[in-house]
């Protein structure tokens, strides 16, 4: 019963997220720009944004249900391909977050209060530092979605390995402090 309850209020939280993002009930004055429908009030225009912020929160951390996958696929597919769309950026990440959901799981591990924070101000990548052999460090930008895989990819492609084999040869280890008294 309890995940029942969940599965119902996380569809209850697509559907808000949606008519948020798109026909927004607070919108008193819209135009019609093409296939876009451009709010010019500022009050929609900070539901909507927030709308768009859930969404892509919502996308990056829970599966939706299969009946909603084909709706909510296509609602971000025509969001982010839209050239008048206010938040094709948005809508084109909550796109990618929903694809890697389903590929991958979503996220196991919730945010924490900072990237919960920095989320909702719209800051969805951090610059992560990694320690390869030799002590060579580098930097990589990771999102919100990131795997381990996208690591190796991009240090394999800064290395020059484009061969599919040479991902197979590379691993990611998580250093941590815990226990040293830092």
């Amino acid at each position: 019963q309890n995940k029942e309850h969940n599965s119902s209020m996380r569809g209850g939280l697509e559907s808000q997220s949606l008519s948020q993002s798109e026909n927004n009930p607070l919108c008193t004055k819209s135009i019609l720009t093409g296939s876009a429908t451009l709010c010019l009030c500022v009050s929609c225009r900070d539901s909507c944004q927030r709308g768009w912020r859930l969404m892509y929160i919502l996308t990056a951390f829970h599966r939706c249900s299969e009946v909603m996958k084909p709706f909510l696929l296509k609602f971000l597919q025509d969001a982010s391909e839209n050239p008048g769309m206010a938040y094709q950026g948005i809508a084109k990440a909550s796109e990618q977050n929903l694809k890697r959901t389903f590929q991958y799981g979503g996220r196991a591990q919730y945010p924490n209060t900072m990237e919960l924070k920095a989320m909702l101000a719209g800051r969805s990548s951090k610059r992560q530092l990694f320690l390869l052999p030799g002590g060579i460090e580098r930097h990589l930008k990771i999102k919100t979605c990131s795997v381990a895989l996208d690591v190796i990819e991009e240090l394999c492609f800064e290395m020059g390995l484009q061969r599919l084999e040479a991902l197979d040869e590379y691993a990611v280890f998580l250093v941590t402090h815990k226990g040293n008294g830092n």
